[in-house]
């Protein structure tokens, strides 16, 4: 074959080569970014659905989960028998819509005068795996409302963390002492200031593109519905 018409198929295929990998380098570039909070009943709700997009298009886009800060400071709830009641007047329409299952021991916990359910504790530990383990942040976030929901563990505990990085594999060395730090907690709150000028509510879905933002879903979302509307940005 003349070298010169190898030369150009050679050419050819490797500029489609590059033109693909400009294409999906171009798609990576679009994020997702998934507001929820901790004490929030529908993100736990939600928590399947939004792993179920990571898998499924963990190669298009990139994905970031911001804390929203829901109940911070005077705002944030604390146990009796009211909120317990409250809590089981409004959680199993949760359940039921979204199959997640409420333990007994989450209202228990409810009940507990000396508990506050304050967004704070927890949004700052999942802040912290953000730089210790960042690859591990939604499964992370997942299991610290398993802890809540299920186990009913309280979220101001130092242990409720240890527990879950110990199932986890992640080194724990640094948390005691950074956790609730000065450092780690402005942290957290800048990161609630930014979800607030993204979302009105929990659990929000958010995809930026070329710079632009757009609400993809607020509130509980159906997975399957989803998947159809972001293979419309493929």
């Amino acid at each position: 074959m003349n070298k010169w018409i190898l030369y150009c198929i050679t050419a050819l295929f490797l500029g489609q080569l590059q033109a693909c990998a400009q294409t999906k380098n171009e798609n990576k570039a679009m994020k997702i970014t998934y507001v929820m909070d901790p004490q929030c009943g529908w993100c736990y709700g939600n928590s399947k659905n939004i792993a179920a997009l990571q898998e499924e298009f963990k190669e298009e886009f990139d994905f970031e989960l911001l804390v929203g800060g829901m109940w911070i400071g005077q705002n944030a709830p604390v146990g009796g028998d009211n909120l317990s009641q409250f809590l089981h007047n409004h959680a199993p329409r949760m359940a039921t819509t979204t199959g997640a299952h409420v333990d007994s021991s989450y209202y228990e916990l409810a009940k507990d005068s000396s508990y506050s359910f304050s967004s704070l504790e927890p949004s700052a530990a999942i802040q912290l795996i953000k730089e210790i383990a960042p690859d591990k942040v939604f499964l992370f976030a997942k299991n610290v409302q398993l802890a809540l929901f299920v186990e009913g563990k309280r979220l101001d505990d130092r242990e409720t963390y240890m527990e879950i990085f110990e199932t986890m594999s992640i080194d724990t060395s640094a948390f005691g002492s950074v956790w609730m730090g000065a450092d780690n907690v402005a942290k957290t709150r800048v990161e609630f200031t930014n979800a607030s000028n993204l979302a009105n509510g929990f659990p929000t879905l958010v995809i930026t593109k070329e710079g632009k933002t757009e609400t993809l879903a607020s509130g509980y979302f159906d997975k399957k519905a989803m998947i159809r509307k972001l293979n419309m940005f493929k």
